[in-house]
């Protein structure tokens, strides 16, 4: 896929750029340094503060070993930060291409996949960390022995309480790396691939209504989860203009919510498409599948009319993920019978 090999060009050129950086830094530092031989150890005592939900924080201005957790793993993996060690994340396996894979496969992994409750202090002390970003869900916070934490580096917490934040928090993830040039590369390409797919489909899909369902958050027997503008794969249809309307009984609940089959006529019954996640290679999750299989929901006039929009990639939490995204929604959208009766 065109990204992949983008993904290819740019760890050259970003290889590259660090070495003339090396370079420039060596260059330019100062005769007390140059005295010391230890330039590196020079650079890494400057700080600087950084207004995190914990606080302000005062971390090192060009951070080395840095411990990343939650949705701060793949975007610093992608911008190529000096990573000593990660927080396993797995549901975003499948948005890395094989040189992302590798580096994360490589790195040793300091808690369980999504359970900061069972994280390993003593791994992150072996890491000897400098820096320690937490980027799990916000109420997630209190499960974090923070006090632990902080003795062993600065900790600096950015956790999204709703899935659409990772933008904001992915820019502010590379910030505080100090790898924000690299992070940053794909946001033009991606503004300006979401424009061009909301222009394309604007006249026919544009006044239509749309509503999402999780594909893989967890319910029990019965229920699923509608998801609104603000979750996984309807922010990312959001951006090309497509509208998601209705909102939660609890206000808290923000980006979805948990219903019952029975729910399935009042909630979905009204609207045009709808939009779920799917895996890599097209499948869909147990979950969905029960979901699929309910009598209800196969009568709902968006599924017998045949408007489904499945997404690959559904939970990309950066720019050069969500291009694939936008792919995979592209492809779907174009056989969309909706689109396709308005042509």
């Amino acid at each position: 896929m065109r990204v992949l090999e983008r993904s290819r060009a740019r760890s050259a050129a970003v290889l590259g750029a660090a070495a003339l950086l090396a370079v420039g830094l060596v260059g330019c530092s100062s005769d007390s340094d140059s005295a010391d031989g230890d330039t590196d150890t020079a650079a890494s005592s400057e700080t600087r503060t950084f207004e995190a939900q914990n606080g302000s924080i005062e971390i090192p201005a060009d951070p080395q070993r840095i411990v990343a957790c939650g949705y701060a793993v793949l975007p610093l993996i992608q911008a190529e930060a000096n990573l000593a060690a990660v927080c396993e994340w797995t549901r975003e396996t499948e948005n890395m291409n094989d040189e992302t894979l590798a580096a994360y496969e490589a790195l040793p992994k300091v808690a369980p996949d999504m359970s900061v409750a069972d994280i390993n202090y003593e791994a992150i002390t072996m890491a000897e960390p400098d820096l320690i970003i937490m980027g799990v869900p916000a109420m997630a916070q209190e499960q974090l022995d923070m006090a632990s934490l902080e003795a062993l580096a600065p900790v600096v917490f950015l956790g999204p309480t709703i899935p659409s934040e990772w933008r904001e928090l992915g820019e502010r993830f590379a910030d505080a790396a100090n790898v924000s040039g690299t992070y940053g590369e794909f946001k033009d390409e991606y503004d300006a691939r979401a424009a061009e797919l909301a222009d394309k489909y604007a006249g026919t899909l544009g006044d239509l209504t749309f509503a999402g369902v999780c594909s893989e958050c967890g319910t029990n027997p019965g229920e699923y989860m509608r998801e609104y503008g603000s979750s996984y794969t309807t922010n990312l249809l959001g951006d090309l203009g497509f509208t998601f309307p209705g909102e939660p009984v609890d206000p808290e609940d923000a980006h979805g919510e948990y219903l019952s089959y029975e729910q399935l006529p009042e909630n979905l019954g009204d609207v045009d498409v709808i939009v779920y996640g799917v895996e890599a290679d097209g499948s869909v999750t147990p979950e969905l599948q029960e979901l699929f299989d309910s009598p209800l929901w196969k009568e709902l006039p968006a599924v017998k009319a045949g408007n489904l929009v499945a997404v690959e990639h559904a939970n990309a939490a950066t720019y050069e993920t969500a291009l694939l995204a936008l792919d995979s929604i592209d492809a779907a959208l174009e056989k969309l019978p909706a689109n396709q009766s308005q042509q």
